[in-house]
């Protein structure tokens, strides 16, 4: 287990270069494919995405539901913020860095699910509110389900044909059914070795859903490479968009949460990390399986700077707790 902890650990820290390789890997591949190897590698998908979905939630503390009545407003605020406020701020920059339709609803996508496990991890290493961020995490999981058909339906129904119930099935075909799947496992497990039991096969869920979603990476690009070939700037140019966007949702949504929400820096960098760091694997699966490999190919610059800005915001948040802790020392010592 430990060559796997190593792997996953090595495959976190690069994980953006990663991409990269996968990335032009997939475009050359992609080049000499023919069209019944594209429909091959299109029919693997759907196991892919199930599989993918399957090891990264079975980590996820589901029991964990009743902390969203421990932190009500908190898990209001960041349930709204995540699932409804987080697309607003992505639609003007997606309709200025796409021209393209299905790229636009990738995009959208990506902006539009609920949070993954970072948000967790983020605020656990931080010494944050761990019960909020588990509140957030769960409950937007839950009301996704009904609200991102109709929420796609809404922000991208103008620009592509959305079809709520296919995509609602396509949600618990991809999403109810790894949940129900991971949450016996879960049970499973922690009746024979507690807690401490998920915590040991953490690595190897880990590195089991980052490489499924490196492949629906190297789907998207090898599927769509000729028509990359043709006009580079179907990838370059929402990749700028996204830099921009990532530099926007930290820093928004931070302020937003200790400003105009008036939460402690403790509850509020889970609420950002709900806003920023989205489940992107839920969103990778969506795209491929409802609308195809180009609305696939709009997530792949989310994935290659989501990571990056969540490390840099760990070091802005390490820097701000260190002060804050120093301010209430001087306090306490005027007192």
């Amino acid at each position: 287990m430990n060559i796997i902890k190593q792997i996953d650990g090595f495959f976190k820290k690069y994980m953006p270069f990663i991409i990269l390789a996968v990335l032009l890997l997939g475009y050359w591949i992609g080049l000499h494919l023919n069209k019944g190897q594209i429909q091959f590698i299109k029919s693997s998908i759907l196991p892919s995405v199930i599989i993918m979905i399957y090891a990264m939630l079975i980590t996820m503390r589901m029991d964990e539901l009743k902390n969203a009545f421990i932190y009500p407003k908190g898990m209001v605020y960041g349930s709204v913020l995540s699932l409804g406020v987080a697309p607003l701020l992505m639609i003007p920059i997606a309709m200025v860095f796409t021209q393209n339709p299905q790229l636009y609803t990738g995009l959208l996508l990506a902006s539009i699910v609920p949070p993954g496990g970072m948000i967790t991890y983020w605020t656990g290493i931080l010494g944050a509110n761990i019960g909020l961020a588990t509140a957030i995490q769960t409950v937007t999981l839950l009301v996704s389900i009904i609200w991102v058909p109709y929420g796609m339906k809404l922000f991208v129904g103008s620009k592509v044909d959305v079809n709520t119930t296919t995509l609602l099935l396509k949600i618990l075909i991809m999403v109810v059914l790894p949940l129900i799947l991971a949450y016996i496992t879960q049970k499973l497990i922690t009746k024979k070795y507690t807690w401490k039991g998920i915590i040991k096969i953490m690595p190897l869920s880990h590195l089991i859903s980052s490489l499924m979603a490196l492949y629906m990476v190297f789907v998207a690009m090898s599927v769509q490479a000729h028509l990359i070939h043709k006009d580079p700037t179907l990838i370059l140019l929402p990749a700028i968009g996204m830099l921009i966007y990532y530099s926007l949702a930290y820093p928004f949504s931070y302020f937003f949460s200790t400003k105009i929400l008036k939460e402690p820096h403790e509850k509020a960098i889970p609420i950002t990390y709900g806003f920023s760091t989205k489940n992107l694997s839920i969103a990778m699966g969506l795209a491929i399986a409802a609308f195809g490999p180009m609305t696939l190919l709009g997530i792949v610059p989310c994935i290659l700077f989501q990571m990056p800005f969540a490390s840099i915001w760990y070091k802005v948040f390490e820097r701000m707790g260190k002060k804050f802790k120093q301010e209430t020392a001087i306090i306490a010592a005027n007192d």
